[in-house]
């Protein structure tokens, strides 16, 4: 088969980010049953990943390096896929829930709208990253987040281009921590930069790609991906598999008053607005963007979402799972679990012009693999 860049993009999400951990989980196991490898792992059939937020820490986590990696019988990554569907299921309570700040009839919102402290979701990410430095990573990871100082979008790239790898070197947790800092629900990250001893001011990189299908391709369009051959694909070289949180339609109370919204109504729904607004434009572009290809290549895109029947306002007005990023109730958990598995049974199912989830991985092993051991990407 004629090799290709492989892509997977990760949309943001918050305890949402359940959803593409299942699917992820699901996509690794498959990939070892596929290729006959028991220790397949998602680093190693990836070329590049871009997440946003909650995805940006899925792909910390899928390539964070094994110490013991070059020993034979061993994984290339730390940690399997299915360590960071338990981290959200299991450790989401003490990253909301029990980080809730105390709310005396909405007063404090006045004077600090941040809901959560940070100090456990720091403390999650200091004993699953360590010190480990970003450029350290396994592979090419691309995250997003918006620099408050230079008042511009900032892309952490784990390969920088040589103009850059010098002055630009962070700690995996920090990069975690930027990304992650949704306006309103954590405060920013102020973190160190490594290389020119300087400090970021950083929020959640969903205030500008929630979905950052559309950052990959452009970020793609522009690299040379040495160790496949490849240098600046265009969508044609390219399998991307993007996977979404199953955002929902908002419930806006009120929404034909908003003009008389105060500085609280605003302040607890605009991140929402700004978070899923762009989501459904950026896979109509993508998907646009690949329907002018021939033949098979139109499957080089497939994207992955909870069915729109489970996440709907409509019919009997209560959808599957609670849509807020922060609700990490045990009830939520379990129903956003349930999401993902149904997320996956709709993925296999065969449609025009897509390929089912198991013909895209069964693609992923069939171009050329990657050897993290001998030449990272």
């Amino acid at each position: 088969m004629e090799n290709k860049v492989r892509i997977l993009c990760l949309d943001g999400g918050g305890i949402r980010g359940i959803i593409p951990a299942s699917v992820l989980e699901y996509v690794e196991k498959k990939l070892a049953e596929f290729s006959n490898n028991p220790n397949a792992r998602i680093a190693d059939y990836f070329d590049m990943i871009v997440g946003t937020s909650t995805g940006g820490i899925l792909g910390c986590f899928y390539l964070m390096p094994n110490p013991k990696r070059f020993e034979p019988g061993n994984s290339s990554s730390k940690y399997p896929a299915s360590e960071a569907l338990k981290l959200y299921s299991e450790k989401g309570e003490a990253i909301f829930n029990q980080s809730k700040k105390n709310d005396w009839f909405g007063l404090r919102q006045l004077l600090n709208a941040t809901q959560f402290k940070p100090e456990n979701i720091e403390s999650i990410f200091k004993d699953k990253f360590g010190d480990i430095m970003f450029d350290q990573l396994l592979g090419r990871l691309i995250i997003t987040t918006y620099d408050m100082q230079s008042q511009k979008s900032f892309f952490f790239n784990s390969r920088e281009e040589e103009k850059h790898r010098e002055d630009r070197k962070f700690m995996v947790r920090d990069v975690a921590r930027s990304t992650s800092a949704a306006p309103t629900y954590f405060p920013p990250a102020i973190i160190r930069n490594f290389g020119n001893n300087s400090q970021m001011v950083n929020i959640d990189g969903g205030v500008f790609a929630n979905n950052p299908t559309m950052c990959a391709y452009a970020e793609a369009r522009t690299t040379n991906f040495e160790n496949i051959g490849i240098n600046r694909p265009s969508a044609k070289d390219m399998l991307i598999l993007s996977i979404g949180t199953g955002s929902q339609k908002m419930d806006l109370k009120n929404f034909q008053r908003a003009g008389n919204w105060g500085a609280l109504n605003w302040a607890k729904t605009i991140p929402d607005i700004m978070m899923d607004g762009g989501l459904d434009t950026v896979t109509y572009q993508v998907g646009l963007l690949f329907d002018t290809l021939d033949g098979e290549n139109k499957k080089n895109y497939k994207r992955v979402d909870v069915p729109k029947h489970l996440r709907s306002l409509e019919g009997n007005g209560k959808p599957l799972y609670n849509s807020d990023m922060a609700d990490a109730s045990k009830e939520n958990i379990r129903n956003l679990l349930i999401a993902g598995q149904e997320t996956i049974k709709e993925a296999n199912i065969q449609k025009d012009n897509e390929h089912s989830l198991d013909e895209f991985i069964k693609k992923l092993i069939e171009v050329k693999p990657i050897s993290l051991n001998n030449n990272p990407i």
